[in-house]
């Protein structure tokens, strides 16, 4: 297994059966459970619905397993839900669309974009189209969690996160992701070109 901040690029063919159930399935092991997605979607969808945001379309970008499915339903009625997934084995399993978040392309943008922690699976190349590729799929909003560095040494469960990864700096994600976008708040951004009303305390500190 390689290193943490290893630039290898993974192989969709290394999220097979054994990855899922060893960080989604088993509950020794596994990073995430429904209970994690359940608050995940609440925060999108508080502060989405804070906005008065329209939502009728959503990509899960690195949809895994589907857990965050459910819940974005749940807060978002009459939504069209799409799963983009690298895993041919999930695909097959659950029937998302295979690809990658750096080459997907769209006939019309994305109402909300879900983006958690996905890209530290990408080199920096691929992970950099990504980012760009983001604002031209998005139309209102952006969810995006990664893992950087400082999340490995100060935040994350190092028993259980996968090593295999290439941890960045914060900073490189927020340089990328400030050409297309404004951050809200909690992970949530809105499109270049929305302009939401936020009091002046609301606002991102700087």
């Amino acid at each position: 297994m390689q290193a943490p901040g290893s630039r290898g690029r993974r192989a969709a063919s290394d999220f097979d059966a054994d990855f899922f159930a060893r960080y989604y399935g088993d509950p020794a092991t596994r990073v995430a459970d429904a209970g994690d997605a359940e608050r995940v979607a609440a925060l999108i969808a508080g502060i989405v619905h804070y906005l008065e945001l329209p939502v009728r379309r959503i990509l899960d970008a690195g949809c895994g397993v589907g857990l965050l499915r459910a819940p974005l339903v749940a807060r978002f009625p009459r939504v069209a839900y799409d799963g983009l997934e690298l895993s041919p084995y999930l695909c097959r399993r659950h029937g998302w669309r295979q690809g990658s978040l750096a080459d997907i392309a769209v006939e019309q943008p994305y109402d909300l974009v879900v983006c958690h922690d996905v890209l530290q699976y990408l080199d920096d190349r691929t992970a950099a189209r990504a980012l760009a590729n983001l604002a031209r799929i998005t139309r209102g909003a952006l969810y995006f969690s990664v893992l950087t560095g400082g999340d490995w040494r100060q935040a994350a469960d190092q028993l259980r996160t996968d090593r295999a990864v290439c941890l960045r700096p914060a900073d490189w994600y927020r340089r990328r992701l400030r050409r297309g976008f404004r951050h809200v708040a909690a992970g949530v951004h809105v499109a270049r070109a929305l302009r939401p009303i936020l009091w002046e305390l609301e606002r991102p500190w700087t």
